[in-house]
């Protein structure tokens, strides 16, 4: 990582935690479980193919909604879909509720983040995690993992600063913390999380592999691609 990086700010799903083991089973179970209260069970799989879920491979393709849209922007596309479903105004807390509740259960964390985090604070970086999950979401699964102690910002796309790809989370963090955001490294799994990184003029975007986007795709959008949030250290 290069010189004069004084921040780091993080995604949080497919980067501090494994987006297959955590998400996907998420999504497949809401959509059966609507689908269900709507007596109509092949409808489950047209939302979750159509928002991204490969049918070949039952995994989240990189770019697709699933891999890192809003929960309101999945609700709509489902919605869209089905105008039977309920109207978003329920819809959209329904699933924000779901996810945030069997994603929590299903929590996979990229190793031991408390010892990572300790070893970045002491090395004098200040962290964030920015997320197009909910605040509060963001908030519960820091804390799960560990995490409230050792982060001096979270941002969900509720938060007030707009969603990735947007630059207005990382911004957020920057002014929070003093740093202008070529001091600032983004770290993160998808396409979005680099294209926020680059908007806002990060000094550093890193790309991850615990995510759904494979090297062939992080690497165009990125300065460096790694394995997992592990290789940090070893990069300052």
């Amino acid at each position: 990582m290069t010189a004069g990086i004084r921040g780091i700010v993080f995604d949080k799903d497919g980067t501090l935690i494994h987006f297959e083991e955590t998400w996907t089973p998420a999504y497949v179970e809401s959509a059966e479980a609507l689908a269900g209260q709507l007596g109509r069970p092949e409808l489950a799989a047209t939302w979750l193919h159509a928002t991204g879920l490969d049918p070949a491979t039952g995994r989240v393709l990189p770019g697709t909604l699933l891999a890192s849209a809003t929960v309101d922007v999945i609700a709509a596309e489902w919605h869209a879909l089905s105008p039977e479903l309920p109207a978003l105004d329920g819809l959209i807390p329904w699933l924000d509720e779901f996810w945030e509740r069997r994603a929590l259960e299903l929590l996979a964390p990229v190793g031991d983040l408390p010892g990572l985090f300790d070893r970045l604070r002491g090395d004098g970086l200040r962290l964030g995690v920015a997320t197009n999950d909910s605040a509060q979401a963001a908030h519960a699964t820091v804390t799960r993992l560990g995490l409230a102690e050792r982060v001096d910002f979270v941002a969900g796309y509720d938060s007030g600063h707009g969603a990735k790809p947007g630059p207005g989370m990382i911004l957020a963090f920057c002014a929070a913390m003093g740093l202008a955001p070529g001091q600032v490294a983004m770290v993160g799994d998808s396409p979005a999380d680099l294209a926020a990184g680059r908007a806002a003029g990060c000094g550093r975007v890193v790309g991850v592999l615990t995510g759904t986007s494979p090297a062939t795709v992080l690497a165009p959008l990125a300065d460096v691609v790694v394995a997992d949030v592990h290789a940090l250290p070893g990069m300052l």
